[in-house]
């Protein structure tokens, strides 16, 4: 798993999933040390996000700070989630028996439309805010990043992950330092600065109240982003063959 990628100080283009939370945040500021673009990426997918307008709050405040660095992209993504995850919805529940199908199969979709964006923008490097600290959560588990990395590598894009191995005090402290805008704090996650989803919230309340982490099983999660790459290319092909 690759957590920077090794042509820094360049003139390339980089897009950065971005919510406008600790990591993303803190992933923005990097990249923008290192490529001449970050493209920040916000997803809705029309089903339990909500308080979508901090992202672009955040956005604004990496613009004013640092300029020319960034551009902002807002995208409605409720059509492929509904074909990533709505359509199967029970299906892979009878299959899967966990609620992760719904935050997966969400970042799965976000991974998808990434591929597009890029593809179209011709932008070879892909990166989000997924972090260590936060690897109770299956999207962010080293073994699902590494599968979504070989899943862009089939269209020559360079997925890494830069600020993977950060402590998140680390990050917080960076953050303060800058005067970013931290919202409420909650222990050590802060309230108002990135947009919630109500399903994922529920599914992760038990390790957010007593610190119990989802157990999330290496060969089930790979037989699921398997299953969803396969909708996952074809929606690709169909909408490289359209535009």
């Amino acid at each position: 798993m690759r957590e920077a990628y090794p042509g820094i100080k360049t003139n390339q283009q980089v897009s950065l999933m971005f919510s406008g939370g600790v990591d993303s945040t803190s992933a923005a500021i990097l990249l923008s040390e290192q490529y001449s673009k970050v493209h920040l990426l916000t997803y809705c997918n029309g089903h339990g996000h909500y308080n979508m307008g901090v992202s672009k709050k955040r956005a604004d405040e990496l613009m004013a700070k640092f300029k020319d660095k960034f551009t902002f992209n807002l995208i409605n993504i409720e059509g492929l989630f509904k074909i990533m995850v709505m359509d199967t919805l029970m299906e892979d529940y009878k299959e899967y028996k966990s609620g992760f199908i719904w935050c997966l199969g969400c970042k799965l979709a976000m991974h998808t439309q990434s591929i597009i964006y890029n593809l179209n923008n011709n932008i070879k490097l892909m990166t989000d805010g997924s972090s260590r600290d936060t690897s109770e959560m299956v999207e962010q588990m080293p073994h699902s990043v590494s599968l979504v990395m070989m899943f862009y590598e089939k269209y020559g894009i360079d997925y890494f992950v830069p600020v993977y191995n950060q402590t998140r005090q680390e990050k917080i402290k960076k953050l303060k330092s800058l005067k970013f805008h931290m919202g409420i704090p909650v222990k050590d996650r802060f309230l108002g600065i990135q947009p919630r989803c109500i399903p994922g919230e529920l599914y992760y309340l038990p390790y957010i109240l007593f610190n119990k982490a989802l157990e999330h099983e290496k060969t089930i999660v790979t037989r699921f982003i398997e299953k969803k790459q396969q909708i996952a290319e074809r929606y690709i092909k169909e909408q490289l063959k359209d535009g």
